[in-house]
């Protein structure tokens, strides 16, 4: 890596750090250089963003550090570009998950519960079925993966397309999805909004799915042995959606 004249970097440093000392470093521990000083505005954002494009003439990338309640910029080689994921594999990994979710939804027998070959073939065979549940839970995951991905894209951090995780013949058909950061956030508050995006993209397409599921809903006492079921832990969302449901349906009874 060439390293560029210590002067010209000092010169863009000091156009948003009054600079109190410089220290040189070893570039192989992936700083070449220490600033300690002041930032010369609070807007410590706007400031990281100025410098960082700056330099990036040079190939390098600002890092703001606080230390010993001093305030710090380090300076580091930027890294190289990430690169060009294989988009068929998140494509045939979504399309397996799909497979694997229907395969989940579909309601089997309990008489078949306790023989896995004949519950496996008629999961199969009426593999169609599982869509509404399919739909309900992918909609789900993709809308929270995606929030991460578009929310990382929006603030040019590279990230990859979701991957997701088929578990065929589990309760939910699936173990989730991930993406995977190409790059380092720039700070806190970029962290915080990828962060954060995915959960409440994904909350956005699941409280209707839950609204319209309770909607289908009837209320009736349950055999334990009967059937196959889930017990549903009764979040606070989940008990204002419900008494909201019921209050709507008896009102429209009267």
């Amino acid at each position: 890596m060439s390293i560029p004249e210590i002067e010209i970097l000092n010169t863009l440093v000091a156009r948003v750090f009054r600079i109190e000392d410089v220290t040189s470093m070893d570039p192989n521990k992936g700083y070449f250089v220490r600033y300690r000083g002041q930032l010369v505005d609070e807007d410590s954002a706007s400031l990281y963003d100025l410098l960082a494009d700056l330099l990036i003439p040079y190939g390098v990338i600002p890092l703001f550090r606080i230390e010993e309640d001093r305030q710090v910029i380090y300076l580091a080689p930027k890294p190289p570009e990430p690169k060009k994921d294989n988009i068929n594999t998140n494509i045939i990994l979504f399309v397996l998950t799909v497979f694997s979710v229907m395969l989940a939804g579909v309601n089997t027998p309990v008489e078949l519960c306790n023989n896995a070959a004949q519950a496996i073939l008629y999961m199969f065979k009426h593999i169609l079925t599982g869509w509404p549940f399919a739909v309900s839970l992918m909609g789900i995951l993709l809308s929270h993966e995606l929030g991460h991905y578009f929310m990382s894209r929006h603030h040019k951090t590279p990230a990859t397309l979701p991957y997701f995780i088929p578990f065929p013949f589990s309760p939910l058909g699936t173990m989730g999805a991930a993406i995977i950061m190409r790059g380092t956030p720039k700070n806190k508050r970029v962290l915080f909004d990828i962060g954060v995006t995915g959960p409440i993209a994904g909350l956005v397409v699941a409280i209707p799915v839950l609204f319209f599921g309770l909607s289908l809903s009837t209320c009736a006492a349950i055999a334990l042995s009967a059937q196959r079921h889930f017990h549903l832990k009764e979040t606070l969302c989940f008990i204002c959606l419900q008494s909201l449901l019921l209050w709507a349906t008896a009102s429209l009874s009267r």
